[in-house]
């Protein structure tokens, strides 16, 4: 899953990809404006939340996990990811298979911040949400339609990178689904983080 997850975001690189209120935990960001060349500004966090010696498997709690249709087994891993230049990441990786089959990665990263997103360089569309009030963007990208992908804005060079794919079964799910999928599990994880 690891070479997935990392296959997924070199092909980003390669091919240049909240709550507010108690009602929705993700909500689309209006204060998010494009700069010359196609880059995107996005608002100030609330906050920072650091990431470091943070486990992503402990992230997601069971009853998260259930809800999310995640009912496989938290998977830690860490390896160099050449989109976040070449740094190790934690990695976890959670199955779903009833009843449908998914796939979620986490991946907490302290080695480069959202900018790596909003420069423009990356063959995603770009659409800026908030997650839990935090800056975020939805990374959808252009010559794949398994996977969606949510990073969100927690601290200075740091991110939350949230994947989330299909399995493989038929009839494939929907990209836009995949995405809110992805936005729904980012919003878990960042309740879990602002908790903490």
């Amino acid at each position: 899953m690891r070479r997935l997850l990392g296959a997924v975001l070199a092909v980003l690189l390669t091919s240049a990809c909240a709550v507010q209120g108690a009602a929705s935990p993700v909500t689309p960001s209006t204060s998010a404006a494009a700069r010359p060349g196609g880059a995107i500004e996005l608002p100030s966090r609330p906050r920072e939340v650091r990431l470091d010696r943070v486990d992503p498997c402990s992230l997601l709690t069971e009853e998260q996990r259930a809800e999310l249709g995640l009912d496989g087994r938290p998977v830690f891993s860490e390896a160099p990811v050449g989109l976040y230049g070449g740094a190790d990441v934690p990695l976890c990786t959670i199955g779903g298979f009833e009843p449908r089959a998914v796939t979620a990665g986490l991946s907490l990263v302290t080695s480069m911040g959202i900018e790596r997103y909003t420069s423009g360089e990356l063959a995603a569309e770009l659409r800026p949400i908030t997650v839990r009030g935090f800056p975020a963007l939805v990374a959808v990208p252009t010559r794949f339609t398994d996977y969606c992908t949510v990073v969100v804005d927690v601290a200075p060079g740091q991110l939350l990178d949230v994947q989330f794919a299909s399995g493989g079964r038929r009839p494939p799910i929907p990209q836009p689904q995949l995405c809110q999928d992805a936005q729904s599990v980012a919003a878990e994880v960042m309740a879990t983080l602002l908790n903490g």
